[in-house]
This record gives C-alpha cells, sequence and structure tokens, in this order.
C-alpha cells in the first residue's frame, strides 16, 4: 500500500503538534510495511498512490485543494481534521487578542471571517498561502472546510467531542472514526534522566510563545501561588516565539521575564530525547491554552511522571482523572489547580494507559481505516456504485475489476 499524507505549508518548518503527529505516524506506519511520502505542495499526483491522508482542516484553505485533487483522480481521501472547538477559537479572539487579532476582531463577528482575514495577514510572509487564501476570500472558507469534510471518505478525530463539535459546526454527517495520538519512543523508554537545573519540582509549561498556549496568565498564576503558599517554586517556560507575529505578546513575556528572577525560558532547540528529563524534574506540567484539540504536552508530562494542569473539554475525555482542569480566562482557576497539583503524589499510569497512548497503536488503528476505506472504495467500484451507494450508469468491465483491485493493493 502506498499513502501520501499531506499537511499544511510550512508544516515541516518547525516543530508543532501537527508535524509530531503526521511524522510518528508515518514512520509507525513504514514499520507495518507501507510505503508513505509526506508532502506539503500541490505539486504531487494522485494516480501514484493508493490513499491520500490530508491533515489540517481549520484556518488552512490548500487542504480544500489537495482534496479537490485527490477526487478528481478519485483517489480515496482520508482526512485528519485536528479541529478545535470553534466556539472555544471565538471567545479567546474576544478576550484575549493581540496584535493584528485586534483589527479583526473589529473588522469581524463571524468566525470563520476573522479566520480567512488572519490568512491575508500570513499570506505578508508566506507567499505560498496567497493563491489557496484569496480563493477562500470568494469562495467562502467555512464552505471549503465543510465541502472537504463531504469530500472525505473517512475522517479520524481524536476526541468525540471532535466529531459532535464538526457535525454542529458545518452540518455535515460523515464517517469518523476515534484514534488517540501517543507519545514518542524518547518518552515511553527514555534514557536515563539528568536534571538540566540546579534545582527541581519546578513549574512547567512546553509551547510556543504565543496568545493562545497563555503564557501570560499562567505567570500570574504562579506569581499568585508563590505569594500565598511562600514556595520559591520556579517557572520554566520552554518554547520560541514567533519571528513574525506576536510582537505585543512577545513585548510582555520579555517584560516579565525581566522582572522574575524566578522564570527560566529555554529558546533554543532542545534535543527531542532530552525533553523528558525536564519533564521528569518538575513537578508540575500546566497547558492551560485557550483551545487545543487534545495537547500532547500533558501527555508527555504524565509518561514522565509530572502532574499536569490542563484545560478543555477535550482534554477531560483524554487525560480523565490523571489531571487538574482550569478555565484559561481566570487567573485564580489556574492557580488553584497547580496548588492542587504541586501538593499530590506524582502519577502513577496503569499499563493499559501506556499501552493505548503510542504511535504505534495510533498508526495500527490508522491502518486499520486504509484498509476498510479501500476494500469499500473497491467494492462500490466492483458493484457500479459511487460514494453515496447509488449504481453508475455504467457497470465496470471486467479488465477494470482487475485493474483496480492491483492498484489498491489490499
Amino acid at each position: 500500500m502506498k499513502v501520501l499524507m499531506l499537511g499544511r505549508i510550512g508544516l515541516l518548518d518547525a516543530r508543532g503538534g501537527d508535524r509530531i503527529q503526521v511524522e510518528n505516524t508515518a514512520a509507525e506506519l513504514r514499520k507495518l510495511g507501507v510505503e508513505v511520502d509526506i508532502r506539503t505542495d500541490m505539486k504531487f499526483k494522485p494516480w501514484e498512490y493508493d490513499l491520500i491522508h490530508v491533515f489540517q482542516l481549520d484556518w488552512v484553505p490548500e487542504t480544500y485543494f489537495y482534496a479537490k485533487k485527490a477526487k478528481k483522480f478519485k483517489v480515496p481521501l482520508v482526512l485528519s481534521p485536528i479541529h478545535h472547538d470553534v466556539r472555544e477559537v471565538k471567545k479567546f479572539d474576544d478576550e484575549f487578542a493581540f496584535d493584528f487579532r485586534r483589527i479583526s476582531k473589529f473588522l469581524f463577528r463571524d468566525q470563520f471571517r476573522r479566520d480567512t482575514f488572519k490568512n491575508l495577514y500570513r499570506c505578508i510572509f508566506e507567499p505560498r498561502m496567497i493563491k489557496p487564501t484569496i480563493y477562500s476570500v470568494f469562495h467562502g472558507f467555512k464552505r471549503m472546510q465543510k465541502e472537504t469534510l463531504e469530500m472525505a471518505d473517512a475522517v479520524l478525530v481524536q476526541t468525540v467531542k471532535e466529531a459532535e463539535d464538526l457535525k454542529r459546526t458545518f452540518g455535515v454527517d460523515f464517517e469518523w472514526y476515534k484514534i488517540l495520538n501517543g507519545v514518542g519512543k524518547a518518552f515511553i523508554d527514555p534514557k536515563p534522566f539528568k536534571n538540566p537545573f540546579d534545582f527541581e519540582n519546578y513549574i512547567m509549561c512546553v509551547g510556543r510563545i504565543e496568545p493562545r498556549k497563555n503564557q501570560l496568565n499562567i505567570i500570574k498564576a504562579v506569581e499568585k501561588f508563590r505569594e500565598e503558599s511562600g514556595e520559591d517554586v520556579k517557572l520554566v517556560l520552554i518554547g520560541k516565539e514567533s519571528p513574525t507575529k506576536h510582537f505585543e505578546y512577545n513585548f510582555l513575556i520579555n517584560k516579565l521575564l525581566k522582572k522574575h528572577k524566578w522564570i527560566y525560558r529555554i529558546d533554543n532547540n532542545i534535543n527531542y530525547a532530552d525533553l523528558p528529563s525536564y519533564y521528569h524534574f518538575a513537578k508540575v506540567c500546566v497547558s492551560a491554552s485557550w483551545f487545543e484539540t487534545t495537547g500532547l504536552t500533558s501527555l508527555e508530562a504524565l509518561f514522565c511522571g509530572a502532574n499536569t494542569v490542563a484545560s478543555g473539554l477535550r482534554a477531560k475525555e483524554y487525560l480523565g482523572g490523571y489531571a487538574s482542569f482550569c478555565e484559561p480566562d481566570n487567573v485564580d482557576s489556574i492557580k488553584e489547580a497547580i496548588k492542587r497539583e504541586y501538593y499530590s503524589p506524582r502519577p502513577v499510569l496503569d499499563e493499559k494507559v501506556r499501552e493505548e497512548y503510542t504511535w504505534k497503536n495510533a498508526a495500527e488503528k490508522t491502518l486499520d481505516v486504509y484498509k476498510e476505506v479501500l476494500m469499500r472504495k473497491s467494492d462500490n467500484v466492483l458493484s457500479g456504485k459511487n460514494k453515496s451507494g447509488k449504481s453508475d450508469s455504467e457497470k465496470p468491465s471486467r479488465k477494470k475489476k482487475v485493474l483496480i483491485r492491483n492498484n489498491y493493493r489490499i
């Protein structure tokens, strides 16, 4: 089986959650005998692949064109939307906007128009986005996302909440499968832990320095916790600033870094194999994002023995009783969750959790979906049916049946 994975423009330029998902899933699928290519452009040849797997639906107009090209050549299409709750995104834009988001907030009330405006801004720094973004202005960004969902033969979601929000937002009924994200081998079988600092039991936040990751409120919450508890606890921030956006937010973060000597910022490239040590010697890992799909950092922290604080209903579905939860817009809520986890015993994950949240498990389930989609497609062609289940006017010949079976290589 030969599969093409398509990601957003710029996917491979920096390390993000979607890149981790794509690369780790691809690596494990290759171990299972699947030939996998990864691309982030429109120059692919659909007919060279048995199946095309597209990642990212939100904020990414190019996904629509990937899907259109796949369907034009009748190649089965699987979609991993990595979709965020639109209500959470709108609340974030309404209450915590910085930089150019302030402009979109006042220009538009509709979130999809805001997203289109933000993409136009991003085109200044990423010219490859110009063509799909201009198209979205006239065709409608929400309409493009809806049509992408309709084109997909299978949709892979990370939580039930994600599937529910997709159906509520776009009014589309689709075939969906829940496949959990995993953690990398570095966290399952880490090398011997080595403390990167001369202190331990610190509070930690991993993620890009940007408004939605909410480092400003995390700093305020830790400051209140220190004042109320008398603990000389340190805060470690691991993440890079964006060189082309979030200027105002970066200024405010750097101002607090100069003011508080108990905040440590790590913005250089940390070796992925060394990251478990940062988690291991932390007492609490905080992810108080305004919106996330699930949050890989919380899983990584748990696997390395750190307590976790997370936000959002989807995180609750993922982490259950292994974390404390907070409201991202409420500093006291974040502070109380940190306090609860700081004074709690470290987590002990049961074996079932350790086996379930792995990229190997995710890849095996993904491959099962691939096979089901290809089998369904093959059966439909052999019986003369299209995706809707209706019979085509012309029944395929015996010669065509053999070619299709060979091409799919199930």
